[in-house]
């Protein structure tokens, strides 16, 4: 597999972290060429937003061999198949729904409203198990790149028996072998 961390440094956001942070669709532009296969959702959400996460977390994929294919997958498939080295992190956020706290916000609001998440999570296909390189495994065949507050607050309506819709959208990532 080829690493992508270079590529990423190349496409950092100019001014990432800052409030001079180069506005989005600026970005877009110079970005799409390196990777035409991303959508633009999945470039926003993931790469754009996440930048420095992605760099740190998943720069050791090979990002100009991903393809990405939108699917609806049911509560159930959602819940017991996606997986992620960081189940630490999704049982967090998913106690924090309940927190009055956490009530406000808007991602919370939005999710107890419709049922489902704004924006679908970024899902990785892989066959074999992977061993990242700071240590985690991710277990195959589906391992959660990108959503983990919304994986975590889907995961809490569900054992609140809260209204949750029955299908809900994700970003089915792919990397081909070379």
């Amino acid at each position: 597999m080829i690493r992508s961390d270079r590529l990423l440094y190349e496409i950092a956001p100019d001014g990432f972290g800052s409030r001079q942070c180069e506005p989005w669709e600026q970005w877009r532009e110079r970005v799409h060429g390196v990777l035409p296969q991303f959508p633009e959702e999945v470039l926003e959400q993931w790469v754009y937003r996440h930048w420095k996460g992605v760099l740190c977390n998943w720069g050791w994929l090979d990002f100009q061999a991903m393809s990405f294919s939108k699917e609806t997958w049911s509560t159930e498939e959602v819940i017991s198949q996606i997986k992620t080295p960081h189940d630490d992190l999704v049982s967090k956020f998913s106690c924090r729904m309940n927190n009055p706290l956490f009530q406000r916000s808007w991602l919370v609001q939005n999710m107890q409203e419709r049922g489902s998440w704004p924006v679908a999570p970024i899902v990785l296909h892989y066959e074999r198990d992977l061993y990242a390189t700071n240590g985690r495994i991710l277990k195959a065949p589906f391992n959660l790149l990108e959503g983990h507050h919304r994986l975590g607050y889907l995961k809490s309506l569900v054992e609140n028996d809260s209204y949750v819709k029955d299908k809900h959208n994700i970003w089915l990532a792919r990397i081909s072998l070379h």
